[in-house]
C-alpha cells in the first residue's frame, strides 16, 4: 500500500512539469523540432532577417568614366549607431567593397590615398532592400551593383575594369561618357582578370564576339579579336554615323578561372562623319 501512495505522489508532483513543457519555448524546441522550424519559415515570410551574421554588403565604386576606383577606404563614421567595426573597409581590384550586413542606415567615410573624398550612406531596409547616397562624391561618380552575399562568395567576382580606345599617341581615353570626333579602330576592354575566348581570328570569333558584346545602334564587329593579358580589344567594322552607343558585355564572358562577367554597359556619344 505505501508502495502505491507513493506512485501517486510522483505522478502528482510531475504533472505540472509535463503540463507545462508545451508551452515552454525552450522544452518545445526540443520537443517539437518540426515546429520550431516552421516557425522560423514563418518569420522569413514576414521579412524578419534570420542568420545574417555571415551576410556582407558589397557594391561598386566607379569614377564619372566609369572606371573602378580601386583602394579607396570606407571608414564607418564617426556618428554611425551600432557599427561593428572602427577599422576601414578597401575597395578591391573590381572597386568592390564588402561591409558586414547591418540595417539602418550607415555612413561611410570614404578616402583616396589617405584624403577625404567623399560620404557614402546606405540605407539598408533588407537584404534585398538596399540603396546608396553620397555627399560631396563628384557628378557622375556610380555607386552601382548594390547587394548582399554571403562571406564565402567574396572572390567569387569576374569585373570589367574600363572601356577605352587609343589617341594617336597609344594614350587610353575611357570610352564610358566620353564624346569621340575621330574614327575608332578599336575598342579596349579591361578586367580584374585575363578573360578566355580561345580563337582570336576568324567565323567561330565573329560569333562569340556577336553573343557577348552588343552594339546599338546596331553595328558591326569585324572578326577577330586580340587577348592580351587581362585586356580583349575588339574591332568597329562601322559605326554608322553621329549617335549616342551603347555597349553591353554580358555574363557570358567568363575569366580564365571560370567566373562570370558583371554585365557592363557603356555609353559614349561618336560624333565622326567620313
Amino acid at each position: 500500500m505505501r508502495i502505491q501512495i507513493h506512485k501517486i505522489y510522483f505522478i502528482i508532483f510531475f504533472l505540472p512539469f509535463f503540463s507545462n513543457c508545451y508551452f515552454n519555448p525552450v522544452v518545445n524546441g526540443i520537443l517539437n523540432p518540426l515546429e520550431e522550424e516552421n516557425n522560423n519559415s514563418f518569420l522569413g515570410l514576414l521579412g524578419l532577417a534570420q542568420g545574417t551574421s555571415n551576410l556582407m554588403i558589397t557594391g561598386q565604386i566607379r569614377n564619372p568614366n566609369g572606371v573602378v576606383m580601386l583602394g579607396l577606404g570606407l571608414t564607418p563614421s564617426a556618428t554611425a549607431n551600432n557599427i561593428k567595426s572602427t577599422s576601414p573597409y578597401m575597395t578591391d581590384a573590381g572597386g568592390r567593397f564588402y561591409l558586414p550586413y547591418q540595417s539602418g542606415r550607415i555612413s561611410f567615410d570614404v578616402s583616396q590615398n589617405g584624403s577625404p573624398f567623399f560620404t557614402l550612406i546606405l540605407n539598408v531596409l533588407n537584404p534585398n532592400g538596399i540603396t546608396a547616397e553620397t555627399v560631396g562624391a563628384p557628378a557622375g561618380l556610380e555607386i552601382s551593383n548594390l547587394r548582399t552575399i554571403s562571406g564565402s562568395e567574396t572572390s567569387t567576382f569576374f569585373e570589367l575594369v574600363n572601356a577605352y580606345i587609343l589617341d594617336g599617341e597609344s594614350n587610353e581615353i575611357p570610352l564610358h561618357n566620353a564624346e569621340v570626333s575621330n574614327w575608332i579602330p578599336a575598342f579596349f576592354f579591361a578586367f580584374t582578370e585575363p578573360t578566355i575566348p580561345a580563337l582570336t581570328t576568324g567565323p567561330l570569333a565573329a560569333d562569340w564576339i556577336s553573343q557577348n558584346i552588343s552594339i546599338s545602334p546596331a553595328a558591326s564587329f569585324d572578326n577577330f579579336m586580340i587577348v592580351t593579358g587581362n585586356t580583349l580589344s575588339v574591332a568597329p567594322m562601322s559605326l554608322p554615323g553621329p549617335a549616342v552607343y551603347e555597349i553591353t558585355l554580358k555574363s557570358g564572358i567568363l575569366s580564365a578561372t571560370g567566373k562570370s562577367l558583371t554585365p557592363r554597359t557603356i555609353r559614349f556619344t561618336y560624333n565622326y562623319a567620313p
